[in-house]
């Protein structure tokens, strides 16, 4: 009796011991489960379009591309009169003359004015792209501080997430942060001559590929 008394109790102590044993590896997933990612959402189109830095590009942008227009303009005009100064006078000039120049005006008039008006487009995008750039730069370590702070493991634009609670949204605590470290931004100028110069850079590097082609 008193042996069946001992190991009665020996197995109560064996399942008391796998019980808690499980309990504790219970507690343990609990808590990892209740250990959720810290996530917080920006909105970066929001903050190019609502910062002091961000709206100082649009006037300056516009600026930009009325001076650059207005030399394509005056170009355009040049381009007209040498047209119709050659029709007035091919008369007087050699065949050769006559047919050399006819062929460079019309060069100029089907590719020289359509490519430049295209590398001007493609030169404003670029400058006005490169003024965001700097803006979102200056944010990273404003993001850092809030992310830091917050304790946040993972950090996501605002144009990825279909839905977000508004407590995670920091996108107006940078745009705050931001205003005071970084109010302006300069938009970078460019030029009819520059403008040139890649022209005359996208010509040689397509006689060098056909160059190399033959």
């Amino acid at each position: 009796m008193k042996k069946q008394i001992i190991a009665m109790s020996g197995a109560l102590m064996l399942a008391a011991a796998g019980f808690g044993g499980g309990a504790l590896v219970n507690n343990a997933e609990a808590q990892s489960a209740s250990k959720a990612p810290v996530i917080l959402i920006v909105n970066r189109a929001q903050i190019l379009a609502q910062s002091k830095a961000g709206q100082t590009i649009p006037d300056q942008a516009e600026k930009l591309k009325t001076n650059v227009e207005k030399e394509l303009e005056a170009e355009a005009g040049k381009l007209k009169k040498e047209i119709e100064s050659f029709q007035k006078n091919a008369s007087l000039m050699s065949d050769e003359v006559r047919q050399k120049t006819e062929q460079d005006l019309a060069v100029r008039s089907q590719y020289g004015m359509p490519q430049r008006v295209q590398i001007m487009e493609q030169a404003f995008s670029g400058v006005v792209q490169q003024a965001q750039e700097k803006i979102l730069i200056e944010t990273q370590p404003i993001l850092k501080e809030i992310v830091d702070r917050r304790g946040a493991t993972v950090l996501l634009d605002r144009s990825a997430v279909m839905y977000a609670a508004p407590e995670t949204d920091v996108t107006q605590e940078v745009i705050s942060a931001l205003d005071k470290k970084f109010p302006s931004v300069e938009v970078q100028q460019i030029s009819l001559a520059e403008i040139e110069k890649r022209i005359k850079e996208l010509q040689a590097a397509q006689a060098k590929a056909q160059n190399a082609k033959n």
